[in-house]
């Protein structure tokens, strides 16, 4: 033990008085590692942070709609009464939804303004964004065609911006109809990425059982909700053929659910990943070969040192040793200043780029950005500081003594 505790710190001393040729020599390494690290924390980080912007919709729900380019779009088209006839043919859906998504013009302060009207059902469909105050809509609302709604944060802001205390109980005119606020959402943390062209307006949500009332006959599409993520695919596919067997075998339609969508996004940012972790390890590899190069010229700079050693009892596990040891710390300190060159390029790629994509960051997680530092880097010292420490345990040394 004394004798490793004095070897780490010899190349600890090597390191000390020698800081521009150990700089030089960690150079690789340090690029590499810092490169490899900041590559997996972008990574990391980026898919979370895009995770977490789909997580207030469901995992259990797919939206069901006409295809844009099909043989027939009339026929093909989504009726309201449809969605209590496929909720009666696909006993394996929890619930069918009627979707509806529309502008509507409100007036507010003596001035226009344009929110968008959509529909929902009992409790949590699609969207599971919390609630900051009041309730979701219940069985009774539905049943007795309720002119309730529940408003999106900024809807509740804009609409609604002379009350100061709780929205709830107050009332919105809509397409004719007075509306009871019900419920308020929390702030979104997606910032409306999901929303497309309307994500800049104030959102209302109300009854589907109101679709006919608001007008319409022809719905958007249909929400399957399932009991979990696992048997959405195969009632999504049971509420497709239900449409066919409505409007026949030329309809045609797809089908969209946020399970999908974040499992590709896990499997693009995964392989995206590994490929440009690949391409930096590459840099790791010469940061090695720099090293084993440097530790052979140690070898041949301190022959005589070597030799000395040898007469004087020192055995050639001493040696390998010795200059294992040497190599090691080498590769390990240089890991070091990696880390902290790939998290600080982490942070500010993060900060700058990736919050441009997604609002709400997720941070990338420290506990297995610092084991794989240190594993490349003890991998580095381990592959390319063994030979250089066999070469210099296999010199003879009497040749050693002779060396000039």
């Amino acid at each position: 033990m004394n004798e490793l505790l004095e070897f780490f710190g010899q190349a600890l001393d090597t390191i000390w008085h020698n800081p521009l040729r150990s700089l030089l020599t960690m150079l690789g390494l340090i690029i590499g590692v810092g490169a490899v690290i900041a590559i997996l924390a972008v990574g990391d980080a980026t898919t979370k942070s895009v995770l977490n912007i789909l997580s207030p919709y469901s995992l259990a729900s797919a939206f069901i709609f006409p295809k844009a380019q099909q043989p027939d779009p009339q026929n093909a088209a989504i009726r309201y009464e449809d969605a209590a006839r496929v909720r009666q043919m696909v006993p394996l859906a929890k619930d069918v939804l009627p979707i509806v998504s529309i502008g509507i013009e409100t007036r507010v302060n003596h001035e226009e303004k344009t929110v968008r009207v959509v529909t929902a059902g009992v409790g949590q469909g699609v969207d599971t964004t919390p609630l900051a105050e009041g309730r979701l809509f219940d069985q009774h609302d539905l049943a007795a065609h309720r002119k309730v709604a529940i408003l999106s944060d900024r809807a509740r802001t804009e609409l609604l911006p002379n009350v100061t205390g709780s929205a709830l109980g107050q009332h919105l005119r809509l397409a004719g109809s007075d509306f009871e606020v019900v419920g308020v959402q929390a702030p979104p943390i997606n910032a409306g990425l999901l929303g497309g062209s309307t994500a800049g307006l104030s959102t209302v949500i109300v009854p589907y059982t109101l679709i006919p009332e608001l007008g319409y006959t022809y719905i958007f599409g249909l929400t399957i909700v399932a009991a979990d993520g696992a048997s959405l695919p195969r009632a999504s596919d049971a509420a497709i053929a239900a449409l066919k067997k409505i409007h026949g075998e030329r309809a045609q339609y797809d089908e969209r659910d946020i399970k999908s969508l974040s499992d590709a996004i896990t499997r693009i940012f995964g392989v995206l990943t590994a490929v440009i972790g690949v391409v930096a390890a590459i840099s790791l590899v010469v940061g090695g070969v720099g090293i084993m190069n440097i530790m052979l010229v140690s070898v041949t700079e301190r022959t005589r040192e070597i030799g000395i050693r040898k007469a004087i009892g020192a055995t050639r596990g001493n040696i390998v040793l010795q200059f294992f040891i040497e190599a090691l710390v080498l590769c390990l300190v240089g890991g070091f200043i990696g880390l902290l060159v790939g998290v600080g390029l982490a942070e500010l790629v993060i900060h700058t780029w990736i919050k441009l994509l997604t609002p709400a960051l997720v941070s990338f997680a420290w506990g297995p950005i610092i084991t794989v530092a240190i594993a490349f880097s003890a991998g580095v010292g381990i592959l390319f500081g063994t030979y250089p420490a066999v070469r210099a345990s296999q010199l003879d040394p009497i040749e050693a003594l002779r060396y000039e």
